[in-house]
């Protein structure tokens, strides 16, 4: 969201190949990304100026190079009627100049620097264009944005990064056996307290903090938190396209289990205890194809006739509805079947058989094991596979 920060901060080196100092511009704020610009910034630069960041006559085109010489595109130095030098992008002169005409290098227009949310790059914008009118109403929004508190459960909302949907509260979000540990512990992805709103039906945003700005529409009786819960645990049941992400594009399918919600709750748990429950061979048949689709390794438990147990090592099976009848699988070290919040791979068992493997993997059948399990994972009085 393109908006314009109160005060930005120039600063430069001691030594200068121009008349003037070439400068790099960042502005005020109090993010903990333009915090740590911030203090990044004062180390490497020898001088350090604070200004207003408004309107002003006089930016002038200064001269077009390369700012190191190993940069692949030219980019055009400005002179800031301040004193100094910056550089903008060609697509920046691009969009400049689709709005205001330039006389001598002089931009016919006041100017302003602006930038996209909370990052520190920014560009030169003329008053007269489109960008800027929407950078001053964005930044108006910005400056006076609600807290998540003065949100109802149902509202509609707008967010920072233009998002619109209906806000479903903070909950905490449960997901399946984390399937990125090479070796060492297996254990269920937990994202608790996280604000949640939904785009469109059954497609989620969440984070930490979505950073609503205003209430564009309020709903006249207000959803409760179980009831929230309960219809996004409906979502994920009824509707395999449901889907959960920490980003801004609703179009995009989960690819693996990693940050694939399975599970939405009122209670915030950082650590699930998980149990076995003993399936028969069929019930495992049933259980296998249903694991093979979302390539979920954390949801069938194998044991052999010597009580050695494992997991089925899934691909990513992305556009393949029936599972193949062989897999290959990773050895668990697990003493008992008592309820545990961590599943152990054996040193040495490769978790990772169907990736960069030197060897071809032993390939196996549901009937070359004796006893099955669907492994539960518990979140207080409620549980998901």
């Amino acid at each position: 969201m393109i908006n314009i920060a109160k005060q930005i901060y120039a600063g430069w080196g001691t030594g200068t190949k121009y008349d003037l100092p070439e400068a790099e511009v960042i502005p005020h704020g109090t993010s903990s990304n333009e915090k740590k610009k911030l203090e990044k910034f004062t180390k490497s630069h020898a001088v350090i100026k604070e200004h207003d960041n408004v309107p002003l006559p006089g930016f002038t085109l200064y001269k077009v190079d390369r700012k190191n010489w190993g940069s692949q595109d030219q980019t055009w130095l400005i002179i800031d009627p301040r004193g100094f030098l910056v550089r903008i992008s060609n697509d920046n002169l691009e969009d400049i100049l689709y709005v205001t005409g330039i006389t001598e290098g002089l931009i016919q227009e006041k100017c302003v620097w602006a930038r996209d949310d909370s990052k520190t790059t920014m560009c030169l914008v003329p008053i007269t264009s489109e960008i800027y009118k929407e950078a001053v109403e964005n930044t108006e929004m910005l400056d006076n944005k609600i807290s998540v508190k003065e949100i109802n459960i149902g509202d509609e909302v707008i967010l920072q990064n233009k998002l619109t949907g209906r806000f479903l509260g903070v909950q905490s979000l449960y997901a399946p056996i984390n399937d990125y540990a090479y070796k060492g512990e297996h254990k269920p992805q937990v994202f608790m307290r996280r604000q949640i709103v939904e785009i469109e039906p059954g497609k989620f945003h969440y984070q930490a903090d979505v950073k609503a700005l205003k209430v564009i529409k309020s709903i006249e009786t207000p959803m409760t938190r179980p009831d929230a819960v309960a219809y996004m645990n409906s979502c994920i049941q009824n509707n395999p396209n449901t889907f959960f992400t920490t980003g801004t594009s609703m179009t995009n399918t989960y690819y693996s289990t990693r940050g694939m919600i399975k599970h939405v709750s009122t209670h915030a748990v950082p650590k699930l205890k998980m149990s076995f429950k003993e399936l028969t061979l069929s019930e495992a048949e049933d259980l296998y194809e249903t694991a093979f689709r979302t390539s979920d390794i954390g949801q069938l438990l194998l044991e052999d006739k010597s009580g050695t147990r494992y997991l089925v090592r899934f691909p990513y099976t992305k556009g393949r509805p029936t599972a193949p009848k062989d897999f290959v699988v990773t050895e668990l070290v697990l003493p008992t079947l008592d309820p545990t919040e961590i599943l152990n791979i054996k040193e040495g068992s490769n978790p990772y058989s169907y990736y960069g493997h030197r060897s071809t993997p032993k390939f196996y059948k549901l009937d070359n094991f004796t006893k099955f399990y669907k492994i539960v994972k518990h979140v207080k009085d409620e549980s998901y596979v």
